[in-house]
């Protein structure tokens, strides 16, 4: 190393400030700081020409080094978040996973479908309703059946005949009362209008005076795919429908306008006759196929 005197203060300076070290002080404690500094590394005339020619990795070390010993927390700080960046890097995955968890897994969809087994029932009924009477009918329909069509029908004839071919029979009114019938609002109606004096004199027509058929559309429910929530859904919205009483009111009006020409009856011999289609509804998961076959 070149003696004091070659060296000025700005030179010592920056030489030192380049090694990390505090360039703070007189000439000579600059220049000693350098000479201590050298005795410790070894430093040499080939470490100056190393320095002219590029770049020194023995030199970016010992700044390093020099920095360290000068403030150990603060290259502990930095030596740590390198570190953390480095684990970042290996680990990043496993770690992001850590930190932002997967989202929960929505609910599994699926094929389902749905089985209808239907059965036919048909009872028919006859009296006698005298004039101003009504008689009551109920057809009570319990869980766990469902109903798919419901027909009502009355019928009544009178052989009375006076000279003139005169026939007359009374007032026959017949309703159909489905306020207590659960989910009634889902049916469609046809029907005759619910009041008459239409009857059959010989008694040989074979079709109902006055009508009601109420009938439910089903939908195709095969193949439906979705959660099994939205499957248990569907199934409430055609599971319970019709259950609950039907009451029949039928009620007879005695026939005024003849009644002083012909021998008609206090009343009609009504024949009514209820027919339905009872179902159930069974749900069920469609297995996916084979995919080996």
């Amino acid at each position: 190393m070149e003696p004091i005197d070659e060296w000025t203060v700005t030179e010592l300076k920056t030489e030192l400030k380049d090694l990390g070290l505090s360039n703070g002080g007189n000439k000579e404690e600059l220049y000693n700081r350098l000479l201590e500094y050298e005795g410790d590394d070894g430093w040499d005339e080939d470490d100056w020409e190393e320095e002219d020619s590029g770049f020194d990795a023995s030199e970016m070390v010992a700044s390093f080094t020099g920095a360290a010993l000068r403030n150990r927390v603060g290259i502990a700080a930095v030596l740590g978040v390198v570190m953390l960046v480095a684990a970042v890097v290996v680990a990043g995955p496993a770690v992001i996973d850590m930190l932002i968890p997967d989202k929960e897994a929505g609910p599994e969809v699926n094929v389902w479908e749905f089985t209808l087994q239907e059965r036919n029932q048909t009872d028919v009924q006859s009296f006698f309703v005298n004039d101003d009477a009504t008689e009551n009918v109920v057809l009570s329909i319990s869980l766990p059946s469902n109903v798919s069509s419901v027909y009502v029908g009355a019928y009544w004839g009178e052989e009375d005949e006076q000279p003139g071919g005169i026939v007359g029979c009374d007032k026959v009114t017949v309703e159909v009362y489905d306020s207590t019938v659960n989910k009634s609002n889902q049916y469609s109606l046809s029907s005759t209008d619910a009041m008459s004096q239409d009857c059959d004199a010989d008694k040989t027509e074979p079709w109902d005076k006055i009508w009601y058929h109420y009938t439910l559309d089903l939908p195709n429910m095969t193949g439906f795919e979705g959660t099994q929530e939205e499957a248990l859904a569907l199934w409430e919205q055609y599971n319970g429908i019709g259950t609950g009483e039907w009451r029949i009111d039928v009620s007879v009006d005695v026939y005024t306008l003849w009644g002083t020409v012909c021998d008609c009856e206090d009343g009609e011999e009504v024949r009514l006759t209820i027919s339905y289609i009872d179902y159930t509804v069974s749900m069920a998961k469609v297995a996916p196929p084979d995919p080996t076959e």
